[in-house]
């Protein structure tokens, strides 16, 4: 159950104790709206036990046996929904075994990784107290959020060092400016271990790191919907409402952090240092692998918004260009990545899906992605960017080829569920 909210249901995290171990306990979750899920294609909840926690230090693993994915004969009656005209809707039913490990144990059971807000902070102070980081990183409040939650702005680059006697690098007025941003959609907690492992390679020793630190300047917001995770929320606010869906004129009072993140972006292009990148970071139900999605109405616009991901997909292994998509649909004109490229010409402007449940090509085929994997996109996302500075042309694709104009703004992947964010 989730307050406020009538729609939306898929998302899962709960608690079960006093169970008695290696006895199969089968689950029924009944009021699931979607009428596909990757439960069908491999994907298995997850499972964390505090005894396991506590004497050897396991963390979630995925577990569940007999799972099945189906429609079930409860509807939600068209009246139930709240500021939305649609029909009666079909509920779907996840049912699945699992065979506790221990007796009388603690254990929770979840749709994806979990990564909360409180864990987000925690990852943040730790960050901080990092020795000299403060020559990487500098954390602010970007506002409160409308339950009165702080929200992280994060700048990363090479700041002047004082007691440094190396040349200095680019002056740091000269630098270009990324902005990330990630969770507008509670649920989609996978976006947030990328977004973790963004950080981490950021602020590291490593040499690209440190050669993205003296070309750019990162402006992240990690957690654009701190209510929604707190609240247990799978894609809402404290309102009930979509957040992804309020880009073009968000009301600063309703959706502060959107209000203020586009504050952001607009002060930087009154400066005259529009973006040269944004991206919005979502999780992804249905479909496999890391994916994204970017706008091309011109073909003259192809090379531009396609070299990133092509570098990803030869780069990072979780990532497939075939299940990327660069249409603009009206029915996405008020989310992050088609609202921000209208309003402040930033070309490349994107969303970054990455699946709840594994790969289906390259090296992790056949595996579900776990948080390992995601912080290792969150790198390699890192790396494409540079690549993607070095590259004088982007040859690999060219403005030039007439041969099949169609695929310019096409692909295999089905952007039509309103549901998944295939969008920002």
């Amino acid at each position: 159950y989730q307050r406020r909210v009538r729609g939306h249901h898929q998302w899962f995290y709960f608690e079960v104790h006093n169970m008695v171990a290696d006895f199969p306990y089968r689950f029924n979750i009944i009021n699931c709206e979607k009428s596909c899920s990757s439960f069908t294609q491999g994907m298995q909840p997850l499972l964390y036990s505090a005894h396991d926690a506590l004497t050897n230090g396991t963390g979630w693993q995925r577990c569940g046996k007999r799972i099945c994915y189906y429609k079930n004969n409860f509807v939600r009656k068209a009246q139930e929904d709240t500021g939305r005209n649609s029909a009666a809707q079909n509920m779907y039913t996840l049912t699945f075994t699992i065979c506790f490990p221990h007796s009388h144990d603690t254990c929770y059971i979840a749709y994806h990784y979990p990564y909360s807000y409180s864990a987000l902070q925690a990852h943040l102070l730790e960050v901080q107290h990092l020795c000299n980081i403060n020559t990487v990183l500098r954390r602010q409040i970007l506002c409160n959020s409308v339950g009165g939650n702080p929200v992280d702005l994060l700048t990363i680059t090479q700041f002047p060092s004082n007691n440094s006697n190396k040349s200095s690098p680019t002056n740091i007025s000269e630098r270009d400016y990324v902005v990330l941003t990630a969770r507008v959609h509670p649920g989609e907690s996978n976006s947030s271990w990328i977004m973790k492992g963004v950080i981490n390679f950021l602020i590291s020793d490593n040499e690209k790191a440190q050669q993205l630190r003296n070309k750019f300047i990162f402006k992240i917001v990690p957690m654009l919907n701190p209510d929604g995770v707190i609240n247990g929320s799978h894609r809402c606010s404290l309102l009930g409402l979509d957040m992804n869906r309020q880009w073009i004129n968000p009301h600063p009072s309703l959706y502060p952090t959107l209000y203020h993140t586009k504050g952001v972006i607009q002060l930087l292009v009154a400066l005259g240092k529009r973006p040269v990148l944004y991206c919005d970071f979502h999780g992804h139900s249905r479909k496999k692998n890391v994916f994204m999605y970017g706008n091309i109405t011109q073909p003259s616009e192809n090379a531009t918004v396609k070299l990133l991901p092509t570098i990803l997909d030869i780069h990072a292994p979780a990532f497939s260009f075939s299940n990327c998509c660069f249409t603009v649909e009206k029915s996405r004109e008020s989310t992050a990545r088609v609202a921000l490229w209208r309003q402040y010409g930033i070309t490349r402007s994107y969303t970054l899906e990455s699946s709840y449940c594994g790969a289906d090509q390259g090296l992790y085929k056949g595996c579900q992605l776990g948080t390992q994997h995601l912080e290792e996109m969150g790198a390699k996302f890192c790396e494409g960017i540079l690549i993607m500075s070095s590259a004088d042309q982007p040859c690999c694709l060219s403005d030039e080829t007439d041969e099949d104009e169609d695929s310019y703004f096409s692909s295999d992947s089905d952007d039509s569920d309103d549901d998944d964010d295939s969008s920002a």
